[in-house]
């Protein structure tokens, strides 16, 4: 698992809602964990995805969007979203 994954989970959500990077927020959360274990087809810990989270912000691919120190609300950077549309069609 690494912070591709993270954003591939932020990518999927917006493909399946319908949204663009703007309007989506997600929160890390135990709900998160299962959408990414499940994709993974592996067990994750949330301490471990909100490791992934950190970098993420700190490479600015996700940005926080309230005042809350926590991953509540986080929504895909212009950055995140062009590394996960390069991630994807990689992988094709």
């Amino acid at each position: 698992m690494n912070e591709i994954d993270i954003l591939d989970i932020f990518y999927d959500e917006l493909r399946i809602e319908g949204q663009n990077r703007n309007t989506l927020f997600l929160s890390v959360d135990e709900m998160f964990v299962t959408k990414l274990s499940q994709k993974l087809k592996n067990e994750v810990q949330l301490a471990d995805v909100e490791k992934l989270v950190d970098i993420c912000i700190a490479n600015e691919w996700l940005e926080r969007t309230t005042a809350d120190p926590n991953y509540k609300y986080l929504s895909l950077t212009n950055d995140g979203l062009e590394v996960a549309i390069a991630q994807q069609y990689k992988r094709k």
